[in-house]
């Protein structure tokens, strides 16, 4: 699976809907594509608790990995090669997320005939949106590597594994049938139920 890729919709659907908790229903979250209905739903009890088993393994795997990387770890590194720093990158983005607020009241409080304040305010929200996504794939990119990402990449994955849906004649269908099948398919389907799980699991009910 192209982790960027997914990343990258992740964060267009969290902007395409205007980080709108309401298109989620009963902890279910319906997307169309190609014509056909599917959905993402968050695990049952027993789902959760054999995903997290299944995490659990896979970081014992990882930990015996060559090169296997810790979270904090990476960070220092990327900070002394003067790669990266994620200390000061999130206070810019605490920063920008504040102004992001102001910006949106400002917008708010304007009646419909202030046509060049409201374009004023609409531009500049545009642009600190566009601003904090390329922060959020920028930022992930370079985590991608340390154990933490690459656990939470293996359990977004898996529970999307378990819990995709699609509809036939009124029912809800599991689509894959194992995990490798899972692996294994390169369609938009894979990415596209990834990404909108994510968003699922950012806004759990």
């Amino acid at each position: 699976m192209d982790n960027a890729k997914t990343l990258n919709e992740s964060i267009e659907t969290l902007s395409n809907n205007n980080f709108n908790t309401s298109i989620i229903i009963d902890n279910k979250l319906c997307f169309e594509l190609d014509n056909k209905f599917y959905r993402v739903k968050m695990p049952n009890q027993s789902e959760q608790s054999f995903a997290e088993h299944k995490r659990n393994i896979i970081q014992l795997e990882y930990l015996k990995q060559e090169g296997c990387i810790t979270k904090t770890q990476l960070i220092e590194d990327l900070k002394n090669k003067n790669i990266i720093d994620f200390n000061k990158q999130e206070k810019i983005r605490e920063n920008l997320i504040q102004e992001l607020k102001q910006l949106r009241f400002f917008l708010a409080t304007k009646g419909s005939r202030e046509i060049f304040k409201i374009e004023e305010y609409t531009t500049k929200i545009n642009e600190i949106e566009n601003l904090l996504k390329k922060m959020a794939i920028e930022m992930a990119i370079h985590l991608n590597p340390c154990l933490e990402s690459r656990i939470e990449k293996f359990y977004i994955e898996y529970i999307t594994f378990l819990c995709t849906e699609y509809q036939e004649n009124n029912e809800w269908k599991r689509i894959w049938n194992t995990f490798e099948d899972f692996n294994k398919d390169n369609s938009s389907l894979c990415n596209r139920a990834t990404s909108n799980m994510t968003w699922l699991m950012l806004n759990r009910g």
